[in-house]
């Protein structure tokens, strides 16, 4: 490898970051949005969301309105992700890498939430990989 320095990692705590719970529906356990741990760890980047994972739901008690959102996004959101939860009571986040559309209808009503599509570039000129 070669010898660079590495990145640094920024994240923007407050109190409706702090008191949202993170549930990872793969493994069936709830998480902080920043877990400093593993930032810690071998790759930091896993701090934000804990890392990858095919389908999240995160909940907002502190939300000023019953607003959801629903974001089919690759790790290139996870560090976005936070700073948009302010604003919902429930986000939803689905990795379409790790989990088929199909099933989707198993873990996710469809109901008036807001969509975002949030992923990095060479994501989108993949096509193969959003199935």
């Amino acid at each position: 490898a070669l010898p660079l320095e590495p990145e640094k990692l920024y994240y923007l705590p407050n109190d409706a970051i702090r008191d949202c719970t993170v549930y990872n529906v793969e493994t069936n356990q709830t998480t902080p949005v920043y877990d400093m741990e593993k930032m810690k760890g071998k790759d930091p980047y896993e701090g934000y969301l804990s890392g990858a994972a095919p389908l999240l739901f995160i909940e907002n008690p502190h939300a000023a309105s019953r607003k959801e959102l629903i974001v089919f996004r690759d790790s290139f959101g996870s560090s976005l992700i936070p700073l948009l939860l302010e604003g919902y009571s429930k986000v939803t986040l689905v990795d379409l890498r790790y989990i088929a559309s199909d099933y989707l209808e198993n873990f996710i009503i469809f109901d008036n939430q807001e969509v975002l599509f949030l992923y990095s570039t060479p994501v989108l000129n993949s096509s193969m990989v959003l199935k």
